[in-house]
């Protein structure tokens, strides 16, 4: 993982690289070069470039990235270039140095050369189904053996029996031909969330335990509520009493998500008095997925769907590397926000290469502005020709195996 270093020491080794002399290496849109920092100040770096692409140098008020390897460890920075006679350079004083643990690419700014393109699959389809806060794509998945080869009626089945052994009911429900009525229905099919009652005679978890989020925790139930709750009582503890007369001790609502679409829920109830754990969750969830892939597979919406040609979109690429990138989009770019953990086809367009390279990306991290969203990626089945090519396009200089380039952000 990567880590900011503190003050004391960022003046130390900054020290050390100018004493030493120890070549930086620097990344901008114009373009990339290695240089040794001649003098550090509190507000300014003062740099001699040694070489650099074309022999061009840095524009003024150009964001560029630097790294340099000291005692054995990669740091890096970003800064701006405040001034720019030939060879010698001044930069801001960086705000931050961080150090990296592990030995991945630097990323760096994108080069005006290269242009990336996204899609999301099935993005503009139009189904009569709640729409859900947020885009979930369906990954071809690995099936188990209780699931491989098998048709749709097989698997449900096949899940029934399976789950009937841990829960006293359990049903599966569409939205093909209902609408979400109840209140529970309409919580799962609005949030894109797993209504997890731990058990009846509790509220709800206070916190959620996933990463991506995937849960209704206290807090987001309470925003489906009549101001007036908290004088008039809550219209979801009033459900908890009614389920606790029912004999209900525990409840999960998971919902169905086909892109950006709640297009059912599954549920299971016990009342013998147990209740379900996070292990349930996940099951119900690893099945939800399951079943948005067969429902894909099988055509269940060939039918409801008008075919249309998949736009590409055109993100601001903040900074870049063989292994990822990161990306900012106004909000109104696409319809709903792409979940962490989410896949998308890219499409990365260089100018000396004919063939754009075309792979899959994984959202890894989400970071939401008022106006605008930024993902941090990881490529996903990238070829080794396509990743030594844009390695080149990227850096500016021939592939070298098993160089560290030790900084990444996302």
């Amino acid at each position: 993982m990567i880590q900011n270093v503190s003050h004391i020491e960022k003046e130390f080794l900054f020290k050390s690289v100018v004493q030493n002399e120890h070549p930086v290496r620097f990344h901008g849109v114009s373009t990339a070069g290695t240089g040794v920092i001649r003098d550090y100040g509190r507000n300014a770096l003062s740099v001699t470039l040694l070489d650099t692409m074309d022999n061009t140098c840095f524009s003024i008020c150009e964001r560029i990235i630097g790294y340099f390897d000291c005692h054995g460890k990669t740091y890096a920075f970003e800064t701006t270039v405040r001034d720019a006679r030939d060879r010698d350079v001044r930069l801001d004083c960086p705000n931050q140095l961080i150090r990296s643990l592990q030995r991945k690419f630097i990323r760096v700014k994108k080069p005006r050369d290269i242009q990336v393109l996204f899609r999301l699959a099935n993005e503009d389809i139009n189904l009569s189904y709640p729409v859900c806060p947020e885009y979930i794509s369906i990954d071809e998945i690995e099936l188990t053996s209780n699931f491989r080869d098998r048709t749709l009626p097989d698997v449900i089945n096949r899940f029934k029996k399976d789950v009937s052994l841990r829960s006293s009911e359990n049903t599966i429900i569409m939205f093909r031909t209902k609408t979400p009525a109840r209140f529970e229905e309409k919580l799962v099919s609005k949030t894109g969330k797993v209504l997890f009652i731990p058990s009846t005679a509790s509220t709800l978890p206070k916190s959620d335990p996933y990463p991506e989020g995937r849960i209704i925790t206290e807090a987001i139930e309470e925003t489906f509520e009549d101001p007036n709750y908290f004088i008039e009582g809550s219209h979801f503890e009033k459900l908890l009493r009614d389920k606790q007369n029912q004999g209900i001790s525990s409840e999960i609502w998971c919902p169905i998500v086909y892109y950006q679409y709640v297009v059912g829920y599954i549920y299971i109830a016990n009342r013998n008095g147990e209740s379900f754990d996070i292990g349930m969750v996940d099951y119900l969830w690893d099945f939800s997925r399951i079943l948005a892939w067969y429902l894909k597979d099988t055509g269940y919406f060939s039918t409801e769907v008008e075919q249309k040609q998949v736009p590409g979109h055109e993100p601001r690429i903040l900074d870049m590397s063989p292994g990822g990138m990161l990306m900012s989009l106004p909000r109104t770019e696409i319809r709903t926000p792409i979940r962490e953990g989410s896949l998308f086809s890219v499409e990365i367009q260089m100018k000396k290469r004919d063939a754009p390279i075309v792979c899959s990306a994984r959202v890894i991290r989400r970071f939401e502005e008022p106006d605008a969203i930024t993902y941090g990626t990881s490529f996903v089945n990238l070829s080794a020709q396509d990743m030594m090519g844009l390695y080149e396009v990227l850096y500016r200089r021939p592939y070298q195996s098993g160089e560290n380039l030790g900084f990444e952000k996302a």
